[in-house]
């Protein structure tokens, strides 16, 4: 038997059929959504600083063959949108603060995320029409389905912010960390002799597979002082890229080394003890809120299955025991 007109590019997964536009419209939503994740995975991979500082040290010429980042057309889409009226100056500061926050300061990764935001928001826009099309919700109400969509536009705009910001604070808890590990080391290369640059510049090499965060803030902090003139502002620099206010009265004890020549190795020495005593208070702190955050799933899901494993052999021996009297009283 033919098949019906119109039926024949049908897909069907178990009860549900989708018509050929329903299908194409998944499949772009979906394929928007894997193009953001992959954008923010490429901005992330590329971030990888210490490679290149090594083949800088050592020379190495650039990769043959290798395009520029502006040629790509996603770099050219997330340019044009960012010097847009839509994201403005005031947002442009504020996502390269965050870029930052997540060591990603390469350039041009402005403009890549600026392109994983324009094109997140469309495919999460489409996803909700899509699956409020399949589930037929607010199939009545016109405006509650616009809102909806409105909500999934601005939540794909702002997804990959939400990324951005778990990764800002992953690594702010590696740099705090892998610091006290670096002081100890910078203090043992200022007893061994070798100066400031010398030093950051050693941490940066021996932390590099231990404190990845730290040894590639330490390895730009070292080419700031090859290059400026002033090792303070190099200092002041590696502040403004942390954010870290543990990392203040480090500079301004390296600052005070260089500038009056006092003692580095006892300075350092009390500082690492410092930050180690404070990140086992951090961590005290967080094992003191166990309890309070303990207390809602303990209500809701424990504190229940023991009440029934307690109360249900006693509320079956009081069932047992009011049958067998009903039963008696009924024989008497």
């Amino acid at each position: 038997m033919a098949a019906p007109e119109g039926t024949a590019a049908t897909v069907r997964l178990g009860p549900l059929a989708l018509q050929p536009i329903e299908t194409a419209v998944i499949v772009l939503a979906f394929g928007l959504a894997l193009f953001s994740v992959f954008m923010l995975w490429r901005i992330a991979q590329r971030e990888r600083r210490q490679p290149r500082l090594e083949a800088f040290r050592r020379g190495a010429p650039a990769t043959p063959g290798a395009r520029p980042l502006s040629q790509r057309w996603y770099d050219l889409l997330g340019t044009a949108v960012a010097a847009s009226p839509i994201v403005g100056r005031g947002e442009q500061q504020r996502l390269l603060e965050v870029l930052a926050k997540a060591g990603i300061k390469r350039h041009g990764s402005l403009a890549a995320l600026v392109a994983a935001k324009v094109c997140g928001a469309p495919g999460l826009a489409v996803l909700a029409w899509v699956l409020l099309a399949w589930r037929h919700w607010f199939a009545g109400s016109t405006l509650a389905r616009a809102v909806v969509l409105v909500l999934a536009l601005i939540l794909g705009w702002r997804l990959p912010d939400f990324v951005l910001g778990r990764l800002a604070a992953r690594r702010r808890m590696h740099l705090e960390q892998g610091m006290p590990d670096a002081l100890d080391l910078l203090v043992v290369c200022a007893e061994a002799g070798l100066s400031l640059d010398q030093a950051i510049d050693q941490v940066s090499r021996e932390l590099r597979y231990s404190h990845a965060a730290v040894a590639e803030e330490f390895a730009i902090t070292a080419a700031d002082m090859r290059m400026l003139a002033d090792r303070g502002a190099a200092l002041e620099n590696m502040v403004r890229r942390t954010h870290l206010e543990t990392l203040r009265s480090i500079t301004a004890t390296l600052a005070q080394a260089i500038r009056f020549g006092t003692p580095l190795a006892e300075s350092l020495r009390i500082l690492a003890a410092e930050m180690r005593t404070a990140r086992i208070l951090r961590i005290e702190e967080r094992a003191a809120r166990l309890p309070v955050l303990l207390t809602i799933p303990l209500m809701m899901f424990i504190l229940p299955a023991l009440f029934i494993v307690i109360g249900t052999p006693v509320a079956l021996r009081i069932y047992d025991f009011f049958s067998h009297l009903q039963l008696g009283a009924g024989l008497l």
